[in-house]
């Protein structure tokens, strides 16, 4: 029997209709908002939602905006209880894409028989889809006989069908694509319209494919597939350079075809049509099905499955096409490139350095060959990506959100589904402050453990906050050290975001002062967290807040420099301009705070060198070498207190603090290499505990 999920906060009734279907043999789960009413839809995935509107935490319309914006939830039916004169939410509801309502009170007749109509509807899209695939797959076998495949499979083939003899193994590019959201498109029309559409959206995009020397198409669904080779292809162009003229006229010929859909259909409340192309290129086997005399060809191999996986991640890269670096190296010169990025193949201990493909610069040779439309065409080409990757991304930005607001109550209760995140399966929540929540995760490509901090800036002053993390990823993004953390993802909505960093189980280093440090350990850290300051500072950036708590510890005693969530950069260029902080602000900890940070004066890499001498003075003595009652009192200190001599073990080690701990910077070390040339002179041998 169907599952239907009630979500409804009012117990009676949400118990009377939990008896009431039961009675009736369905199988019910239930919750009390929407936002466990979220949690329980992704573990069981039922047949229809019945959902109240008014409701705590998050109430009927923001579960329905976060079911419709998840790809893998969007097609699930949903009902929507109001109140009887409650017009505004019924057509609210129905607007946001809620499926039918249902006015309380209600008839136990009004109830079963709202929801046989869901049930049915439902089977009808699914009969729908299977309809139009079966009919636009045959119209397209007569219009392209000798081009096309024709056996239907679960997926574009990584391994040779049953039967099926390798015909010819070649070296081809392949170009995968997709429709977005077909099930939500589908479910608003009937099985004649979703053939209309298919039909009109493959004679439109195949052309392209078609006249650039795309052969053995295949279709399944809404996606497409062809294999460009120089292998009989009658032009002189590189293969993956047609492949890369046919994905961007696609591009073009999609955002013809809108046109069409939105003038055909105008009254139906479609969403945004888009697409994503996935390129990439290498081997290719061509198995044959089939008598010879009536024989069908399918690619199959990694290359085929290497193309689908950069389709599917257009989709969270909000790029119109992808194309990976082995395509770019045999299109040749001319091929305009946006965001670049390496990405995890599953399955596969392999990642691939794709490229956002946003146009083509012709030449001679290209418009002789077939793309005259291509250069003639140029800006249109350039805004129909732009405009498609658009759509992308603001359906990425809404399902992002979604996931992230979901995450902020997010509970772990035993035997509970994870929630993933982007290839991410969420295990913990490990710590919160403020606006941002901290959970561990496994990246499922490679198991490897990473946390993920999630930011919501929903409220006020929202702006800051976003920029500020934002500012972490971009200045992190930039430093591959084996003594800065590193980062792996990161996304971002208008107010939420996440990135995916390194995990250290061993902690901070703060929990390895309750052991004690020797001598030899503490010129160990204090020279690993200087090489990190110097890969830092080289790149004009500033910390601003050293301190044990930000000094990670890795499983084999080696440290990392992390948080640089109010890091500064030095570069003064537009783009960095949300990481400036106005003269006379005053950021960091009060215990490692320099005295220029102290005063809101400018700060400089010897701000780092002066938190880092406060740091190296606490690992030897077991205690900071200021203290006061106020922060007032604290920060005098800083300005103007003399630094307090070491214990006589750590005598020698006196003019390499005093001189971390200047008052002036200009009496500092110059850099942190100038810093490590003197700890490389310290005698080895005397090391004694602190």
């Amino acid at each position: 029997m169907p599952t239907i999920l009630i979500v409804e906060d009012d117990d009676a009734i949400r118990n009377n209709i939990t008896r009431l279907l039961k009675l009736e043999g369905f199988d019910i789960v239930s919750a009390i908002n929407g936002r466990l009413g979220l949690e329980r839809l992704r573990q069981v995935m039922p047949d229809v939602v019945i959902s109240d509107v008014s409701m705590p935490e998050m109430d009927g319309f923001e579960l329905l905006e976060a079911i419709r914006g998840d790809r893998a939830l969007a097609a699930v039916p949903v009902m929507l209880l109001t109140a009887l004169d409650d017009r505004a939410s019924m057509r609210r509801g129905m607007t946001a894409g809620a499926d039918d309502y249902l006015a309380k009170p209600f008839t136990r007749v009004e109830l079963l028989d709202a929801l046989q109509g869901l049930l049915k509807k439902r089977q009808r899209v699914q009969e729908t889809v299977q309809t139009a695939v079966s009919t636009h797959e045959e119209h397209l076998r007569r219009a392209f006989a000798e081009s096309l495949g024709g056996v239907t499979t679960e997926k574009f083939g990584l391994e040779m069908p049953s039967g099926a003899v390798t015909d010819q193994v070649i070296d081809a590019t392949v170009l995968f694509s997709d429709i977005r959201n077909f099930t939500s498109l589908a479910e608003r029309l009937n099985s004649q319209e979703v053939a209309e559409l298919l039909t009109v959206y493959f004679e439109r995009t195949c052309d392209p494919v078609l006249k650039n020397g795309g052969r053995n198409l295949k279709f399944i669904g809404d996606g497409l597939m062809a294999v460009f080779s120089d292998t009989h292809s009658g032009s002189p162009l590189p293969a993956a350079r047609r492949a890369v003229s046919a994905a961007l006229a696609m591009a073009l010929a999609t955002h013809e075809f809108r046109s069409w859909l939105q003038h055909r259909f105008a009254d139906r409340g479609l969403p945004p049509f888009a697409i994503g192309v996935g390129l990439h290129a290498g081997e290719v086997t061509l198995c044959r099905l089939g008598t010879i005399q009536n024989k069908e060809t399918t690619p199959i191999g990694d290359t085929v499955n290497v193309a689908a996986r950069l389709e599917a991640s257009s989709k969270e890269l909000g790029w119109t096409v992808v194309a990976s670096n082995h395509v770019l190296e045999r299109a040749g010169d001319g091929v305009q490139t946006g965001g670049m990025t390496s990405l995890a193949v599953r399955g596969k201990n392999l990642y691939v350095d794709v490229a956002e493909i946003t146009g083509l610069v012709t030449n001679m040779d290209d418009k002789v060959h077939g793309m005259a439309t291509l250069t003639e065409r140029a800006a249109e080409v350039r805004a129909a990506v732009q405009i498609n990757s658009e759509i992308t991304a603001r359906a990425v930005k809404g399902a992002l959100k979604s996931k992230l607001s979901a995450m902020k109550e997010l509970s772990f209760g035993p035997g509970e589904e994870p929630l993933r995140l982007k290839g991410y399966r969420i295990t913990r929540k490990i710590g919160a402050g403020g606006m941002t929540q901290v959970y561990l995760a496994v990246r499922e490509s490679d198991g490897l453990p990473v946390v993920l901090k999630v930011l919501d800036a929903s409220g006020q002053e929202a702006g800051a906050h976003l920029s500020r993390f934002i500012q972490e990823y971009a200045l992190l993004s930039q430093i591959d050290h084996p003594n800065v953390i590193k980062i792996y993802d990161q996304g971002f909505t208008d107010d939420h975001a996440y990135i995916a960093m390194e995990y250290f189980e061993q902690g901070d280093l703060r929990s390895a002062f309750s052991a004690g440090l020797s001598q030899q350990r503490v010129l160990q850290v204090i020279a690993q967290v200087a090489q990190a300051l110097g890969a830092v500072h080289a790149r004009g950036i500033i910390h601003r807040d050293l301190k044990p708590e930000n000094i990670m510890l890795h499983a084999d005693g080696t440290v990392a420099l992390a948080d640089f969530g109010i890091a500064k950069s030095m570069l003064k260029t537009e783009n960095m301009a949300m990481t400036q902080t106005r003269h006379g602000d005053v950021v960091g900890t009060p215990y490692y705070l320099s005295p220029e940070q102290a005063t809101g004066r400018a700060i400089t890499p010897q701000s780092d060198l002066y938190s880092l001498g406060i740091m190296m003075f606490e690992m030897l003595t077991g205690k900071r070498p200021f203290g006061a009652e106020t922060l007032e009192q604290l920060l005098a200190h800083h300005l103007h207190a003399p630094t307090p001599p070491l214990p006589l073990q750590h005598a020698a080690l006196q003019p390499i603090v005093n001189k971390l701990t200047a008052k002036k910077p200009e009496e500092r070390y110059e850099s942190a290499q100038a810093l490590l040339l003197d700890l490389a002179r310290v005698p080895q041998g005397a090391s004694h505990r602190a």
